[in-house]
């Protein structure tokens, strides 16, 4: 009889690590997919010239590639002579889907 109970506890471990570790891994691809939409983001502003058709494209896009996604595009230039631009993506992660924890994170980034 003890042994049964040995064996449910580590299967109910075995269960909760498996959980949590997929919980992991969900979290960093959510975080990979929204570094990669940032940068992408920034490269086409960027060889686009700071094209205001491009920039309003990329800030409508964003809630089409993730709902939570929110893309604030300021122009931070101090010259007359050269244009910067401040690029932040605003997402929601879920690191316990579970409990629906949501972590708010940003990214920014200039491009120049």
């Amino acid at each position: 009889m003890k042994q049964v109970f040995e064996d449910m506890i580590l299967i109910i471990l075995l269960t909760m690590i498996a959980v949590v570790g997929s919980c992991m891994i969900s979290a960093n691809l959510e975080i990979t997919q929204a570094r990669e939409f940032h940068a992408n983001a920034i490269e086409r502003i960027q060889a686009s010239h700071f094209d205001e058709s491009v920039i309003n494209e990329l800030i409508e896009s964003a809630p089409n590639q993730h709902p939570e996604w929110i893309l604030e595009v300021k122009t931070v230039s101090v010259y007359d002579d050269r244009k910067d631009m401040k690029v932040v993506l605003k997402y929601k992660i879920t690191p316990l889907p579970l409990i629906e924890d949501r972590d708010y994170r940003t990214i920014t980034g200039f491009a120049r």
